[in-house]
């Protein structure tokens, strides 16, 4: 998408509309970049004017107050081009279309006062730990593209209900599953994306679990495909429905290491956080 012609507002982007026949009353819209439009990039568009062509215009959308998240995330690192925290349970990482406000993205732009950060990959709203993010597009492809390339290495560590089903040695699961818009459970061995989950056993109930693919769920879905779900789960083995503001069971799945060649320095970034410390 085009880059946008004014800044976010409070951590929020503003979106990118098409204007058709006159410009709305509704709220103030900015113009974007159109050719021949007889707008430049940036102005302020007159409420009622009349468009003889198609004009895309941004604007900031009307974002209500949200209840909020009693949890924060903590910096882990910091310089030019990144930032790593880690992110607490129930806390989002970006965006999940009920909380905009109440994630880790909007919280760092307003902390560090800079629009463009964004994080590189994400943690499901439960799990706890490390994200990696973006502070400069100018330098954000070269990052994105390992993530997208599978080059990066993340381990995780979760606590499972019931006996743990999984050697002490590395261990890699195969297995496909299927994402139904609408439905919040991924299924397991019915058609859809192959993933691959390296996993070993590190105690009476604890995992370790090293997941090269990356999807929806990936980890949660497969312990409990596998008959040991993570202690916590609300989605697995029963969704208990989406409760945003209930933080009485926490996921006990935490993302405890993450490591990769950084593109631009060649160097080897490594980042950690401490146990969980489930005893």
């Amino acid at each position: 998408m085009p880059d946008a012609p004014l800044p976010a507002r409070e951590g929020i982007s503003p979106r990118r509309v098409i204007l058709r026949g006159v410009v709305p009353a509704d709220r103030a819209y900015w113009a974007g970049e159109a050719g021949d439009a007889p707008f430049a990039r940036g102005t302020l568009l007159p409420p009622g004017a009349v468009l003889d062509r198609p004009q895309p215009a941004w604007f900031h959308p009307e974002v209500p107050a949200e209840e909020p998240i009693p949890f924060d995330y903590s910096v882990v690192f910091a310089d030019a081009d990144l930032i790593v925290v880690d992110k607490p349970g129930f806390l989002p990482t970006t965006s999940n279309g009920r909380l905009v406000r109440e994630t880790v993205q909007t919280r760092l732009r307003v902390e560090f006062g800079e629009d463009e950060i964004v994080p590189l990959h994400r943690l499901d709203r439960l799990t706890s730990g490390l994200v990696v993010c973006s502070r400069r597009a100018a330098t954000r492809g070269a990052y994105q593209r390992l993530f997208q390339e599978r080059a990066v290495d993340k381990l995780y560590r979760a606590r499972v209900v019931g006996t743990v089903g999984v050697s002490e040695e590395w261990e890699a699961y195969d297995v496909t599953m299927l994402k139904t818009p609408g439905v919040r459970q991924v299924s397991v061995g019915e058609g859809g994306r192959p993933t691959l989950t390296w996993l070993r056993r590190i105690g009476d109930r604890e995992v370790e679990a090293r997941p090269v693919t990356g999807h929806t769920h990936q980890i949660r879905a497969l312990l409990n495909h596998l008959g040991m779900p993570v202690e916590g789960d609300d989605t697995y083995p029963l969704d208990r429905g989406l409760r945003l503001h209930d933080y009485s069971t926490p996921l006990h799945l935490r993302a405890v290491a993450v490591s990769f060649a950084d593109p631009h320095s060649r160097r080897r970034r490594a980042f950690h956080v401490a146990d969980p410390g489930w005893g």
